[in-house]
């Protein structure tokens, strides 16, 4: 039987029958979209959680994209990504990986949520960075996660993108072992411990983007180059293969 077995469409312009709103609303809840209203009926509110549910799936950095409509239609995309197996879950990532012990994420700012997929390549990318670079330079920096996404997603004056969890930014490191607050022409720069984290991230299955202006790394072609990003690393990543329930 489906997890959200829909006899209508549900979101923008849809039926909304009040069974299969709830469906889907409890089903978002479930999945981390907390703060979907408890109506029976669909509020903007509401729509403009499915949008960003939509881009999360799509593999979007911002929200407002023509094809992230609000709109839940039975057997769509959307409809199957809320019954996937490995269906994206809104969450804090700084509770979920500060516990690992080497990621070290950066509060403050509310710039702290995204999806698992994402908290997941950032954990492995950091114990790959532990086991082959701080095992041989224990004094290195962590790996220092700073900007993800706001708590509902969403446009922030601080990124273009960012809306979605699906890339965070990563400070960068310094050679007495802390990071941030310099970019990589300063000379505390760490460039060994920097081209170590790429090399971590990048071997991640659904890493699809890196942007650091670092000219020596563009040239080894660990990373893109990209305005206003002297100071810190970007990584983006894709949605996995949608797996069936």
């Amino acid at each position: 039987m489906p997890l959200v077995p829909l006899s209508a469409s549900v979101g923008n312009g849809a039926a909304n029958n009040a069974t299969d709103v709830k469906l889907v609303k409890a089903r978002l809840k479930q999945l981390g979209f907390s703060w979907v209203s408890d109506d029976v009926a669909i509020t903007p509110e509401d729509i403009e959680v499915i949008r960003l549910f939509q881009a999360v799936k799509n593999g979007h950095s911002v929200v407002q994209q023509p094809v992230n409509d609000g709109r839940i239609d039975v057997g769509g995309g959307a409809h199957q990504w809320l019954q996937a197996a490995n269906a994206p879950h809104w969450l804090l990532v700084r509770e979920w990986s500060s516990r690992q012990g080497f990621v070290k994420a950066i509060d403050g700012d509310e710039h702290d949520y995204g999806v698992n997929w994402l908290a997941d390549t950032i954990v492995a990318a950091s114990a790959r960075y532990r086991d082959v670079h701080l095992f041989a330079s224990p004094n290195a920096a962590l790996v220092t996660v700073n900007d993800i996404s706001l708590p509902f997603g969403g446009p922030t004056d601080d990124h273009a993108g960012h809306e979605t969890g699906l890339m965070c930014d990563v400070k960068l490191p310094r050679t007495n072992g802390q990071t941030g607050g310099i970019t990589y022409q300063d000379p505390t720069y760490d460039q060994s411990a920097t081209r170590a984290m790429i090399e971590a991230f990048n071997r991640q299955p659904h890493v699809s983007k890196v942007y650091f202006n670092d000219p020596v790394l563009i040239a080894e072609n660990l990373c893109e180059s990209m305005a206003g990003h002297d100071n810190h690393v970007h990584f983006q990543i894709t949605p996995p293969q949608r797996m069936n329930p």
